[in-house]
């Protein structure tokens, strides 16, 4: 979390805003503020935007959490060569689920999986942090959407796409955002250097298209 947060770099940082940050001390001011609001130590000279490192610290973390609630008993495949191989595998009261394809002469593929009883446990599996963030994440998009109300376009489980009409209630959406962990992050402008999006085609969930272009405002 640590290196995706130094990756990140800052709001005022040129990758996000150009004319933002009027110079060094105000930049270092900015990054200061996300360092004091974290619960990890930050190193205020690595906090600039890096594309690559973040992209990496990103994996990593998704790796992460993904083990957390990741399925530990699958579906084993073995490929049997002699009679014995296969009898050993489909009279054992230790698997269920058991098929077999022949795939030769010679080839049978048989595919199995084993009774919960006899499964070992992955160590890395953790349901009860998994369920956490999972619950956390979507009580924050309802959070979202309660606000927004009907301006809202799209939404799936982190992300939510709305019509900015100006109301009260899309500006406390943007004083919503920010760098440090908890705030939101306007996607449009940190991966796409833009501030609107112009036209959007919205298929089904994940899959959608849409246009952007920088307006300027004044």
């Amino acid at each position: 979390m640590k290196y995706k947060q130094e990756a990140s770099g800052c709001k005022c940082d040129p990758k996000y805003c150009k004319n933002d940050c009027k110079n060094d001390k105000e930049c270092k001011t900015k990054i200061q503020y996300i360092i004091d609001n974290t619960a990890y130590d930050l190193d205020i000279d690595k906090v600039k935007y890096n594309s690559g490192l973040r992209f990496i610290a990103k994996i990593c973390l998704n790796n992460l959490w993904g083990h957390f609630g990741m399925r530990d008993n699958f579906t084993q495949k073995e490929y049997c060569f002699t009679l014995e191989h296969i009898t050993k595998i489909v009279f054992n009261e230790k698997y269920k689920d058991i098929s077999t394809m022949i795939l030769d002469e010679d080839i049978v593929l048989t595919e199995y999986k084993e009774k919960e009883e006899y499964s070992k446990p992955n160590p890395s599996v953790n349901v009860y942090i998994a369920l956490f963030t999972t619950a956390h994440a979507r009580l924050k998009l309802y959070e979202l959407l309660d606000i927004l109300q009907e301006r809202v376009l799209y939404m799936d489980t982190d992300s939510c796409i709305y019509n900015d009409d100006g109301s009260e209630a899309c500006k406390k959406i943007e004083s919503m955002m920010g760098n440090k962990l908890g705030d939101l992050t306007d996607e449009i402008v940190s991966k796409h250097n833009a501030n609107h999006i112009k036209t959007i085609y919205i298929c089904w969930s994940k899959r959608l298209f849409y246009e952007t272009r920088y307006r300027k405002t004044s």
